[in-house]
């Protein structure tokens, strides 16, 4: 009997030592964490369910069963705020996260800012001989993924079964955190409004131009056929009294020729920042033609003296022009003085009564073409205050325009229009 009550008793005591020492690696591992997370102490942490180190799968059960317990004694020590298991699986499946211990930097940062928690506690779990399980629990800063601490302890798998046997739970819709867990979002400042400087504005102008550029035109073939005669039925409809036969050239070039017409008629729209600079977008149209005259011209590059044009109607050539200009001016208090340099280009209707070209088909007169032209001019002007939103704007400029045609598609031909030379615009500025 004396044996028997013995043989309790120390049956009795070895399972109380074996619980007591159970229980001391839980409050070790709760302890050493603890201590060294001295720099978090007092904010939320969270606890990430433990998961073996080997990879295997469909054993979740077991490091659940220790982040609970380690979960129990770290709340009993009230260091810390622990998130609750249910806030924590919703939001790991909602950031599609692994809900183990195997947690890289980058999601322990998302965890940190959608929790709003300043570190997490993970790890993981190896199984060892005699029915025990080495648990290696790291402390991690989630602001800066940093492992803070750490502890290594060995406890008695005194729990049923493990995750393989356990049926898994219903995957469960995800629900938004409380606020409370949510970190506050940076209001973006509002951006000043913007101040125009005093001499700061935009505008819009409406302006007439006077003047009479000059007219160069070449005509221009390589196959050397270009066929003048003393009627006007020849290539060019001019009247050469000494041909006769009729002669052939590649190179038929009058300069200088005096023109009439009128424009540009335009409108632009630009403005000028806080400094001098500037600039402008410009739609224009004109319309030139050669005047009656007697001009000199040139015969495959040589003199050949002079012709003269009896009518006022031998070339007409009417502009449609797109073009900028860059400028720079001097701000004053009511005059804006300004200069600048301007580049475009120009679609040009070209029509010649008494030469010869493709039309329709055939090689006849007159020659209706179409010339695409190359603009450049250096623009001088002043803007001159007229009221709050209006200026005069008078502007003088030397302005070239060159087109090319081939008289509608003759074989060989290379053919040139130049109108250069200054004009004079005056117009109506509105400011914005």
């Amino acid at each position: 009997m004396k044996n028997t009550v013995k043989t309790l008793f120390c049956a009795l005591l070895l399972v109380c030592t074996t619980g007591a020492y159970a229980e001391d690696m839980y409050s070790q591992l709760a302890r050493e964490l603890t201590e060294a997370g001295t720099a978090v102490q007092g904010k939320k942490i969270a606890i990430i369910p433990f998961s073996y180190a080997d990879g295997r799968t469909g054993a979740s059960k077991d490091g659940s069963v220790i982040s609970e317990r380690l979960t129990i004694k770290m709340i009993n020590m009230h260091k810390f705020e622990i998130i609750e298991r249910s806030v924590l699986d919703k939001v790991m499946t909602e950031l599609k996260l692994q809900n183990s211990g195997m947690i890289d930097a980058t999601s322990a940062q998302q965890l940190g800012k959608v929790l709003g928690v300043e570190a997490i506690i993970t790890g993981t779990i190896v199984e060892t001989s005699g029915g025990q399980i080495e648990v290696n629990a790291r402390l991690i800063k989630t602001e800066t993924a940093q492992a803070i601490g750490a502890s290594q302890v060995t406890v008695d798998k005194n729990w049923i079964g493990d995750a393989s046997a356990a049926p898994q739970p219903e995957p469960q819709a995800y629900q938004q955190p409380q606020p409370a867990y949510q970190p506050p979002v940076a209001q973006a400042a509002p951006r000043a409004p913007y101040v125009r400087g005093e001499h700061e504005y935009g505008f819009f102008d409406i302006f007439m131009g006077f003047g009479a550029p000059n007219m160069s035109l070449e005509f221009t073939n390589s196959n050397n056929n270009i066929k003048l005669d003393n009627t006007y039925t020849n290539h060019l409809g001019i009247n050469v009294t000494n041909f006769s036969p009729a002669r052939y050239f590649n190179s038929v070039k009058f300069d200088k020729l005096t023109t009439e017409g009128f424009g540009p008629i335009a409108f632009r729209v630009g403005g000028f920042g806080k400094g001098a600079i500037g600039g402008d977008l410009e739609l224009s149209f004109e319309k030139r033609n050669i005047a009656a005259q007697t001009a000199a011209w040139t015969l495959n590059g040589a003199s050949a003296g002079n012709v003269t044009f009896s009518s006022n109607d031998y070339a007409t050539v009417k502009t449609f022009g797109i073009s900028g200009d860059l400028l720079i001016r001097h701000a004053g208090k009511k005059v804006d003085p300004y200069f600048g340099l301007g580049l475009g280009m120009s679609l040009n209707a070209i029509t010649l009564p008494y030469v010869k070209g493709y039309t329709n088909g055939s090689f006849v007169a007159p020659t209706e073409d179409f010339g695409l032209g190359f603009m450049f001019r250096i623009p001088v002007g002043l803007r001159i205050k007229a009221g709050k939103n209006t200026q005069i704007v008078t502007e003088f400029r030397y302005e070239m325009n060159r087109i090319g045609f081939d008289r509608g598609g003759v074989s060989g031909e290379s053919d040139v229009i130049v109108l250069s030379g200054a004009k004079f615009l005056v117009g109506l500025g509105f400011t914005f």
